[in-house]
């Protein structure tokens, strides 16, 4: 069905992109992943072409972004304390690389970004997460204005806290309300990346912004009705 169709995971090899990626896969997409050592980026379906890349080095980019339908972003500084210089350059910075890169290759479709819940919301785990990790959310809002009047066709997804359990299970929230971060707003990283390829395929996501938690009970809305009540970013 979306064998024409290749998608250019950036942080693909570990984490939330690891799952979008072999989800992309199982649904028949071209699914090309960039790593900085594709040697050792394992767990993915023998399908994915793994090809060579560092969004910190515009050098490496002119190659794997050319020739796709779609872009996602999700690479991100690993967990833990970081400098602000190292997360300027990936979470900021890298995110610019890699949409000169593919806008120069003649990109014209949807660029998918994951980024956080409380980028716009005060909180204690927010200034908390600020300080530990070079004010990675600051990075994250300014890189979310680049993205959206940088001229591509986007999606920005906002995430909620990222757990490590079963997908499927719960019900999903897809708002435009601004949540604060915070534990009680979280999410299964498998949620979420149903959440990415749901919204490749539905068009009323193109140009939005909107955020992704655990609502309360078991899963029953249809992604239609979740997407429909969307409104475009102003």
């Amino acid at each position: 069905m979306h064998q024409s169709e290749r998608v250019l995971v950036v942080g693909g090899t570990r984490g939330t992109g690891l799952l979008i990626a072999n989800l992309l896969l199982e649904s028949g997409y071209d699914v090309r992943v960039l790593a900085r050592r594709p040697k050792t980026a394992g767990r993915l379906g023998s399908s994915a072409d793994v090809v060579h890349g560092d969004v910190t080095r515009t050098e490496t980019l002119s190659s794997p972004v050319k020739d796709i339908r779609h872009l996602i972003f999700t690479a991100g500084v690993a967990v833990g304390p970081a400098l602000e210089k190292t997360i300027v350059a990936t979470e900021y910075q890298g995110v610019l690389n890699t949409l000169t890169a593919a806008r120069q290759a003649g990109f014209n479709g949807r660029f998918l970004y994951m980024t956080s819940i409380g980028v716009t919301r005060a909180s204690l785990s927010a200034a908390i997460l600020n300080l530990v990790k070079g004010n990675t959310l600051r990075w994250r809002r300014k890189v979310e204005d680049e993205i959206r009047t940088s001229g591509v066709n986007y999606t920005i997804i906002r995430a909620g806290f990222l757990l490590n359990s079963p997908g499927g299970k719960r019900a999903i929230e897809v708002s435009q309300q601004a949540h604060p971060l915070a534990p009680r707003y979280r999410i299964a990283r498998a949620d979420v990346a149903e959440t990415f390829v749901q919204a490749l395929e539905h068009p009323n996501t193109a140009r939005t912004t909107f955020e992704v938690v655990w609502g309360r009970g078991p899963r029953r809305e249809q992604w239609e009705l979740l997407f429909g009540r969307l409104k475009p970013s102003a």
